[in-house]
């Protein structure tokens, strides 16, 4: 009987880097907050364009997200720079600190959604991390609209408790993670209003769907939702305007699949490559079997 092999331990640096992840999340909270009290006595244009350049800043020095974004960047025949992708997060970043600035520049046309809640047999709402999704929640709060969001686990760290303290604090109703599912279901048969994303590789249960040309697996809550209880789908999407207004639109799919979400996202992506989120590994373990297709 061979003996097993032995297990490698980590390497002095990937050790390093946990022992000092919680005094580094610490500090990079107190930066953010000293960074969001700078913000905020400024006019708002000055401080979105601090908030972008902060953003080209960090992408300098993350270079192993650099690395993933630019990789990931091949799918569009002519991609953004990493650079305007940063900026992009940073601006997002300064628009969440200023939310209560930033909330009346959206623009929100939520008729079909009213008139779907009406039908009284629930609504899953699809949609993707493309403008400022974490804002979309609270503008949809602000205009009297209830939309549960299905919630990733929390993370750790101080980072994460402002932000979700953040959305408590705009209006956003999140499922509690752990029984998201269980409470979506539940929520969708008393006829409500349930968003979740389409456009990540999370680990749930899904299946491969063609995205820019390659194989990316998706995951198909939205479909099991549907089957279980009936309710109707719309996709929800919102972007940043060039006057720098915030559109939020819902839609109906002609069919509801996996397929026609990812290909909507799909296009909207394409129209403003920008203000997608990049630094996912949205195509992860494919790589070696990528089919790109024709355009």
């Amino acid at each position: 009987m061979s003996p097993e092999p032995a297990r490698r331990r980590p390497s002095v640096r990937r050790r390093l880097r946990a022992a000092t992840r919680p005094a580094r999340h610490t500090l990079a909270y107190v930066a953010l907050r000293a960074f969001v009290a700078a913000l905020r006595l400024l006019p708002l244009h000055a401080a979105l364009a601090a908030g972008a350049g902060l953003g080209r800043l960090a992408g300098l020095f993350a270079r192993r997200d650099t690395a993933l974004m630019r990789a990931n960047l091949v799918h569009l025949e002519a991609p953004p720079t990493p650079g305007a992708c940063w900026a992009d997060l940073g601006r997002r970043l300064a628009e969440l600190a200023l939310a209560d600035r930033v909330l009346p520049r959206f623009d929100v046309d939520a008729t079909p959604l009213r008139a779907a809640l009406a039908e009284g047999r629930g609504v899953v709402v699809a949609t993707c991390h493309l403008g400022h999704w974490e804002l979309m929640g609270a503008a949809l709060a602000r205009a009297g609209v209830e939309v549960r969001a299905v919630a990733a686990r929390p993370r750790p760290g101080p980072l994460h408790r402002w932000l979700a303290a953040e959305r408590r604090r705009l209006g956003v109703v999140a499922l509690p993670p752990g029984g998201g599912a269980r409470a979506a279901v539940a929520a969708l048969r008393h006829g409500a209003a349930v968003a979740l994303f389409v456009d990540q590789s999370t680990g749930e249960r899904g299946r491969d769907v063609p995205f820019f040309g390659c194989e990316a697996p998706t995951p198909a809550t939205a479909e099991r939702l549907l089957a279980l209880t009936g309710a109707r789908l719309l996709f929800a999407w919102t972007r940043r305007e060039p006057d720098g207004r915030h559109l939020v639109r819902f839609e109906p799919l002609p069919t509801p699949t996996l397929e026609a979400l990812t290909a909507r996202v799909e296009a909207l992506v394409r129209r403003d490559p920008a203000q997608w989120v990049w630094l996912h590994d949205r195509w992860r373990a494919r790589a070696h079997r990528c089919r790109r297709r024709a355009h």
